[in-house]
């Protein structure tokens, strides 16, 4: 279960918060320490992180990470670690090694763990949109489903140019397999 603490945290203050095994964000200023994720969800995202990897490789355009974070708003400053995120090479080039991004990334994928709520989810999916997402993916293990956002609100994935080619069928994301089309 996630824990806030409400108080008005900068970016600075949020930036020297211990390195305590624990995933931390910041909603509107709000402190999130949440446990670190069990092994179910770790390998989902790193099913996902694989499966994006391995097409943008081809692409030469875009990066793919695991747990990067974004600063989304400021004032009151809300930063978010989705699991897996894609960016542009010129989005990771135009931030400081020091800082974390500024921004939402084109695609912020969050893997769904028993302590997320649909509340919780959904706001996230606001943020990241809000902030300039193009897709948001909630990726959920226990039912090996997953709902696509976008920025349009349609719901509806086609690939478009962030991930032309890209297809990978949603039950290997839970089983290991990464093929594409």
């Amino acid at each position: 279960m996630a824990t806030v603490t409400s108080t008005g945290m900068t970016v600075e203050e949020f930036s020297r918060l211990p390195r305590d095994g624990a995933q931390h964000e910041l909603n509107a200023g709000k402190l999130i320490t949440m446990p670190p994720p069990k092994s179910l969800h770790s390998r989902v995202a790193r099913s996902v992180f694989i499966a994006l990897h391995t097409q943008l490789q081809k692409d030469g355009v875009r990066e793919v990470y695991m747990e990067a974070g974004y600063l989304l708003a400021k004032g009151p400053n809300t930063i978010r670690q989705p699991d897996v995120s894609v960016m542009s090479k010129d989005q990771v080039r135009a931030t400081d090694d020091d800082d974390y991004f500024e921004g939402a990334p084109e695609l912020a994928v969050e893997v769904v763990s028993p302590r997320n709520s649909d509340e919780d989810l959904v706001e996230k999916v606001r943020q990241y949109l809000a902030a300039g997402a193009r897709w948001v993916w909630v990726v959920y293990p226990e039912t090996q489903s997953v709902t696509v956002w976008d920025a349009s609100g349609s719901h509806v994935f086609t690939g478009d140019n962030l991930l032309p080619g890209f297809g990978v069928k949603v039950s290997d994301l839970f089983n290991g397999s990464h093929a594409t089309a």
